[in-house]
């Protein structure tokens, strides 16, 4: 290959990776990360009208133990959307489950999280740790009335 023909191929490989860039941001999902790290969690995809309004962050520990929530709003029309794709984990009438849930909001709340979503709304509860049931998991509370949903993590 002379230098000719090699300088034109380089020309051509710049210009095409150049003109990759706007393709693949254009292709890339530009949510918020907390929204695609509960869809990660609950293996679900939100609407994109779920938008995170605050979100607490747990606090720093050389193990990661501890407590998390993020409050996202939502448009009324995709609330059903959400609970049928997580009718998995709804929990009903399971009191321990509910007992953990509203331990992991009172922590928060005591963290200084304030949010006005009622725990008696439906409840989403998924385990994160085979071990131990109730010791590491994460949980959803969605406020039909308020079009909010409420994630809340919890890490022994």
């Amino acid at each position: 290959m002379s230098d000719k023909s090699f300088k034109k191929v380089l020309i051509l490989m710049f210009a095409v990776f150049l003109a990759l860039i706007p393709i693949l941001f254009l292709l890339s999902d530009n949510r918020e990360q907390s929204v695609k790290e509960v869809e990660n969690e609950f293996k679900i995809k939100f609407p994109s009208s779920v938008k995170r309004i605050r979100e607490l962050r747990k606090e720093p520990s050389f193990h990661g133990d501890g407590e998390a929530a993020i409050l996202f709003s939502v448009d009324k029309n995709d609330i059903d959307k959400i609970k049928s794709e997580l009718k998995d984990y709804k929990v009903t009438r399971d009191s321990y489950k509910i007992d953990v849930i509203e331990t992991c909001y009172n922590s928060v709340k005591k963290r200084g999280f304030d949010t006005s979503i009622d725990l008696s709304n439906e409840k989403y509860f998924k385990s994160t740790n085979d071990n131990n049931l109730y010791g590491n998991y994460i949980a959803l509370v969605i406020d039909n009335e308020k079009c909010e949903i409420l994630f809340l993590q919890w890490d022994t």
